[in-house]
């Protein structure tokens, strides 16, 4: 397969049998992925190769978790984008100076215009007080992979890269982790289907998410994913106070208690608003 792979390169997925022999190694997969110590990405990739193309890597997270993650977002992620969006709207003197910024951008650009699930997902990342680079990176619309890898200084954790004029106005995305871009614009033409990649990379990888975008991302998870297992995949044992903005010790819960006030929250408006 590895060789297949080097000399066909992705259009190697459309044999039938490729499906047929990823699906019959997954658990190979996971003792590549589980080894210790953990292996890089790299090396993974390199055993691997077919696991680093979209569909492989959404299979292979609906395999782990029993969820199909693109059915999830595209079921869910413009109808509930826009009830998020209505919930910041309609209150906005409620909300500090970053959300109400973010809603002025969405207005200018056009609320019928612009992606719902990406607007929702900058007004909460600007609600938790997260920087938008903890999550996103803007790139010029003709960059390549190639022009990323060598051009960007893209972080360790995973990253989606933007591609256009801002992050709401974006025509293609890639994803990478490790600094390196490990799925192109080709495979992700829209929000839905770069964020199905990026949960199955945290998921399918054991990546945790990063700490400067964990509440957006569990808020994500749970509220629109609605994967809601024991524990959590945040890392950090402090939190930011939403009450006096400094950091505060996190409470040992399974569900970050600053997330699940917000849920209730949009519970309530939607229950009495819909």
């Amino acid at each position: 397969m590895v060789e297949l792979f080097s000399v066909e390169g992705p259009r190697a997925a459309e044999r039938a049998w490729v499906e047929e022999y990823m699906i019959k190694t997954y658990a190979s997969q996971r003792y590549t992925i589980n080894a210790n110590p953990p292996p890089g990405m790299d090396e993974i990739q390199e055993k691997w190769p077919f696991l680093f193309l979209k569909r492989f890597l959404c299979n292979h997270f609906a395999t782990l978790t029993g969820i199909d993650i693109d059915a999830r977002f595209v079921g869910c992620l413009g109808t509930k984008g826009k009830k998020i969006l209505h919930f910041f709207q309609s209150q906005l003197a409620r909300w500090n100076k970053e959300v109400r910024k973010v809603l002025q951008d969405i207005e200018k650009a056009g609320c019928d215009k612009v992606n719902h699930g990406v607007a929702c997902t900058l007004t909460t990342m600007a609600f938790f007080k997260e920087d938008v680079d903890a999550l996103f990176l803007p790139a010029d619309v003709t960059a390549t992979a190639a022009d990323i890898n060598s051009s960007l200084s893209a972080p360790s954790t995973p990253r989606l890269i933007a591609l256009g004029d801002s992050v709401l106005e974006a025509n293609g995305w890639m994803l990478t982790v490790d600094g390196k871009v490990i799925i192109g614009p080709q495979e992700l033409p829209d929000f839905d289907s770069a964020l199905a990649a990026l949960f199955s990379c945290f998921y399918s990888f054991n990546i945790q998410y990063q700490t400067e975008a964990e509440n957006t991302l569990e808020f994500i998870q749970r509220f629109i994913v609605r994967i809601n297992p024991e524990g959590s995949k945040c890392k950090s044992r402090t939190q930011i106070s939403r009450r006096t903005g400094k950091t505060v010790q996190r409470k040992n819960a399974n569900l970050n208690p600053v997330v699940a006030a917000f849920i209730r929250e949009l519970v309530d408006f939607e229950w009495q608003n819909y």
